[in-house]
């Protein structure tokens, strides 16, 4: 993986003391009260100016869009789902700070009010019908993946393309807006979601225990990951030498452990270069876990969940952080999940170090390769189509770098404290700022996991050992297809 800036450590030691930033006050020197009569060099300079002046180059459309934008002392909301962290309520967050201020700036040279909200309790329960009564909880609001489809559908979504023809805003620019969500957020030629580049890893990653590797003798990931030796191989031998079973076969502690089955399936697919679902070049959905390098990543998982028997999974029965909680107890080497592990780690704390590494690389690829999802990303309620132009151009400031700081910096400032090391933190940046380029899985937001039929049920008839990869494939891959075909019969994917 390619090592990060020269600014990593310098970032990772403040962002982990949180020191703020001190303004130094000048002094202001004696004026002038005479006006000399100006020099011939002045004169000349005064003559220069102006001819610079005359040949500045016009407004873009954007700037010139800026430059008009008045909302009157409007208010606008930016509402949030509960519990999603989004307001810096104890005044501890320096991204989220700095945001608050850029808003304090923006209401004032647009002439606006902004206001946050994150206190709507039934959020995703009466979103569409509170757009559809004109009345949503906000003008710019949030969504994820598994929403966008069906409120599409309904008509609940604005198209922010006129609004982007209008302003000459540009979702292509990589500094501002995420590609990720850009793409996967255009159906039948409308643009639907935006956000910034998120500064976090929204698939899974790999986590592992420090004192168990050192215990047990079971090498350096860190070194593996260099030496790209880090490889499903590699982890069946660690995971079968990490389990521990007491004289009666119990497992007391685990070689490896996933949150959900499908999180496990969908990394090591994403980590031989496929997915399980994906578009072709027509847009059109199709299944992809039926063909060879995605059958080998269910294959793989096949062996360590029920033929090595050395992982602790989730199959739907527990709460969905169950398998979490064994992982920070100490119970686990290695563990496939998301940032709410992460999360988790920092809040509990996990009392063992760990270390974060990308997915093992599979046999069909020569480069660790990882997930893209878009996670939870802004949209506009249709209820504000016909203003969407002004909240773009809002937004569009709002996504400005703070000066002075790169897409690098923001990822490191969010996650230093999170993590136990900066080998971590390298990793970590590493796969947040390729996210963009990662390999997209369409099955989550097509409800593949969920389905009928389900890829949690065809996992859990795999792992009791009721079929083999090969027989839930060839019995399911077509109603599979299907329910791809049917989910985006109205939707034609047109991201580009």
């Amino acid at each position: 993986m390619k090592i990060l800036g020269k600014n990593t450590k310098k970032l990772w030691a403040t962002s982990l003391s949180m020191m703020l930033l001190l303004t130094g006050c000048g002094t202001t020197g004696n004026v002038e009260t005479s006006t000399p009569a100006p020099e011939k060099e002045d004169v000349a300079v005064t003559q220069e100016v102006s001819k610079t002046e005359e040949s500045a180059e016009p407004l873009s459309k954007t700037e010139q869009a800026k430059a008009d934008l008045d909302f009157g002392g409007e208010t606008i909301v930016f509402c949030y789902p509960p519990g999603y962290g989004l307001i810096d309520t104890d005044g501890t967050s320096l991204s989220l700070g700095r945001r608050d201020a850029k808003m304090k700036e923006l209401e004032e040279k647009y002439n606006v009010k902004i206001e946050q909200r994150d206190d709507a309790s039934t959020y995703w329960e009466n979103m569409v019908t509170s757009i559809a009564s004109g009345s949503p909880e906000g003008h710019i609001m949030v969504t994820q993946e598994r929403q966008l489809l069906s409120w599409l559908e309904a008509g609940a979504v604005a198209d922010l393309t006129t609004a982007m023809e209008k302003t000459g805003i540009d979702f292509t620019d990589t500094e501002k807006y995420s590609q990720i969500v850009r793409k996967y957020s255009n159906y039948n030629d409308g643009q639907y979601g935006f956000s910034e580049p998120a500064p976090y890893v929204s698939q899974s990653y790999w986590f592992y225990n420090k004192r168990i590797f050192e215990e047990m003798q079971l090498g350096d990931p860190y070194e593996m990951v260099a030496n790209k030796e880090w490889t499903w191989d590699k982890v069946t031998e660690i995971a079968q030498k990490a389990t521990k079973r007491k004289p009666d076969g119990t497992i007391e502690q685990y070689g490896l452990g996933t949150m959900m089955v499908t999180d496990l399936l969908g990394s090591l697919c994403q980590s031989n270069g496929t997915n399980m679902a994906t578009f072709n070049e027509e847009g059109k959905a199709v299944l992809t876990l039926a063909e060879p390098k995605g059958m080998k990543a269910f294959e793989q998982m096949s062996d360590w969940l029920f033929k090595d028997k050395v992982a602790l999974f989730n199959d739907g029965s527990v709460d969905w952080d169950a398998t979490i909680s064994d992982f920070l107890n100490g119970n686990v080497a290695i563990m496939c999940g998301t940032n709410p592990v992460l999360n988790k780690a920092k809040g509990a704390p996990m009392a063992d170090d760990f270390g974060i590494v990308p997915p093992p690389m599979g046999p069909d690829v020569t480069e660790y390769t990882i997930g893209g999802a878009m996670g939870q990303f802004y949209f506009i309620p249709k209820t504000y189509e016909d203003m969407a132009d002004k909240l773009l151009l809002l937004i569009d400031d709002l996504y400005e770098l703070p000066e002075g700081m790169t897409r690098e910096d923001t990822v490191i400032e969010s996650y230093a404290t999170h993590v136990r090391d900066e080998e971590s933190l390298k990793n970590y940046a590493e796969m947040a700022l390729n996210f963009d380029t990662s390999i997209y899985e369409i099955a989550i937001m097509a409800g593949l996991d969920w389905g009928d039929p389900s890829l949690v049920e065809i996992c859990n008839k795999v792992i009791k050992g009721e079929a083999t990869p090969a027989d839930m494939m060839e019995q399911n891959k077509v109603q599979l297809q299907t329910l791809l075909d049917d989910k985006f019969n109205a939707l034609k994917f047109t991201g580009k």
